[in-house]
């Protein structure tokens, strides 16, 4: 099926969180790079509040799936999807939480990644997030999306 026809097949719903992701995506990525992750996620939380009470309202793990397919659009990298992602969500009074994890490449490398959270669940991520990945203490990812 192409991208049109399962934007069209899409709730309501579901279109506003594949527009808001195509449109913070990019302005994410650039702000992470110019700005770092502690400015672009207070940036994020001046955003305007838009909590969604609709009984028709997306669950937190279609929400993420929504994110991750217009982040695959875009070729957006974790730590900007996993913002967006967390920032919908808090949007919606759901506590999610980034958590942040390293890695030991095969040449002594370390490799970081980000995922959100919750109930301690990734939500945009594999269960085996937890065996490809040593996540970091929570208190250590203390770069969360605060809404209240």
């Amino acid at each position: 099926m192409r991208r049109l026809q399962k934007y069209r097949a899409l709730t309501p719903a579901g279109r506003a969180i594949v527009l808001r992701s195509l449109l913070l995506l990019p302005m994410v990525a650039m702000l992470v790079r110019a700005r770092g992750m502690a400015l672009t996620t207070a940036w994020l939380g001046r955003l305007g509040r838009r909590a969604e009470r609709d009984p028709g309202a997306l669950a937190p793990r279609e929400i993420a799936r929504l994110v991750n397919a217009a982040a695959s659009i875009l070729g957006a990298r974790c730590l900007p999807r996993s913002l967006v992602l967390c920032h919908l969500l808090r949007n919606r009074g759901i506590p999610a939480e980034i958590r942040l994890g390293v890695s030991k490449l095969a040449d002594g490398n370390l490799s970081a990644h980000a995922w959100v959270e919750l109930d301690g669940l990734p939500l945009n991520d594999g269960p085996d997030v937890f065996e490809r990945y040593a996540a970091l203490p929570s208190s250590a990812a203390k770069f969360r999306v605060d809404h209240p």
